[in-house]
């Protein structure tokens, strides 16, 4: 078995490792290089599996096979297609959807999973208010990173609420703002101490999947990504570029 043998195997069974032949685990162990693209991929495959698992109906399944076991009726036709129909649309509509990719860095990728939970309210906010220096009292009491300085305008947008969340296993903080009526942005704020992948200083970089846009930059000590499902010219006019 050569490398790519062992990598097409190992990204078939991300989520059941087991499933992996022995030969390609070993190889996994022994090649540094394929070891970090399989723990990369891995985190990938497991945070699009905790969206679609967060997106079913509670009690889907059940109803599947409680039904299945049922004596058969002329409605039952219909009702297993039509319930196997709902879970396949959300599982598609979630593909379509996701913005996350394997090829952002880790940090990223976990602050744009999070975003996208609570822009589509599947991640409840901890505090709600119009007011920036509240809302970010209430990270600083918490434990949670708060902006120090934000270029451009991007603080001047109205404010809507925080959500404290975890990125590369460290505090981090979600503020919500109101890019344009309709539309927001959200912007994530991470101490970037030992942070692998953070964006260069005071230089946003502006980055497109699927219907985002992003811009990530770092500050001294905190990196951002503030991304919003507004276009690509509404997000650069925060920071004078559009």
């Amino acid at each position: 078995m050569n490398r790519e043998e062992a990598r097409l195997e190992l990204d078939a069974t991300t989520l059941r490792p087991q499933d992996a032949s022995p030969e390609a685990r070993a190889m996994a162990e022994s090649d540094p290089e394929l070891g970090a693209w399989l723990t990369k991929r891995t985190a990938f495959d497991e945070q699009v599996a905790d969206v679609f698992a967060a997106s079913i109906p509670a009690g889907l399944r059940e109803s599947i096979l409680q039904n299945a076991r049922k004596p058969a009726k002329r409605s039952m036709r219909w009702i297993l297609p039509t319930l196997s129909a709902a879970a396949a649309a959300m599982v598609l509509s979630w593909t379509m959807l996701w913005p996350v990719n394997s090829e952002m860095p880790a940090w990223q990728a976990e602050s744009l999973a999070a975003v996208t939970k609570v822009e589509y309210g599947m991640m409840k906010v901890d505090h709600a208010s119009h007011d920036l220096e509240a809302l970010k009292k209430q990270l600083i009491a918490h434990h949670s990173p708060a902006p120090g300085r934000l270029p451009g305008t991007v603080g001047l947008m109205p404010v809507l609420a925080c959500k404290r969340i975890k990125v590369d296993g460290r505090p981090a903080s979600i503020i919500c703002f109101e890019i344009q009526p309709g539309k927001e942005a959200h912007l994530v704020v991470v101490d970037n101490s030992g942070l692998s992948g953070a964006p260069p200083q005071l230089k946003p970089q502006f980055t497109n999947s699927k219907n985002w846009s992003m811009a990530s930059w770092s500050d001294g000590g905190q990196t951002f990504l503030l991304a919003t499902t507004a276009n690509e010219a509404e997000l650069k006019k925060l920071f004078g570029l559009a």
